[in-house]
């Protein structure tokens, strides 16, 4: 027979047996048990050197444990996806450049034409006329 508060095994002949009006019986290995069940009306569970005590605390390390293994992969495919969102960013940065590069040597290749066909030599460049300063005078 075990304690019905406690959970411990008791020696025949040792016990306390109450029962009650409805006919529930409640075994007993001794009175602080007894005192904690009936005249304190604690709960088992929420006392901490009994053994529904012990279960459910590892019933409850067990779940948060499951909990933190969820949370963890969970970071890990947040990661995974951040890492690919950067990846897009940087392809999509380097096709700008590309594109401007080419770009840059359409230009290059424009003012290279122009500059045959006006009979410019490489090296030298075009003169730019002057423009003529116009000077205003202020009135006083």
């Amino acid at each position: 027979m075990e304690c019905s508060f406690c959970g411990e095994d008791i020696e025949s002949g040792t016990e306390t047996i109450f029962v009650t009006n409805k006919g529930r019986i409640f075994y007993f290995c001794s009175s602080k048990c007894e005192k904690n069940l009936l005249k304190l009306g604690r709960k088992a569970r929420k006392v901490k050197w009994t053994e529904a005590y012990r279960s459910e605390k590892v019933m409850r390390l067990k779940a948060i444990a499951a909990k933190i293994k969820k949370v963890k992969g969970e970071k890990k495919e947040v990661k995974k996806v951040k890492e690919e969102k950067v990846e897009k960013r940087e392809k999509e940065i380097k096709k700008k450049e590309e594109v401007k590069k080419v770009k840059e040597e359409k230009v290059e290749k424009r003012e290279k034409e122009i500059k045959k066909k006006k009979g410019v030599k490489k090296g030298k460049e075009v003169p730019k006329k002057k423009a003529k300063k116009k000077t205003i005078k202020k009135e006083k």
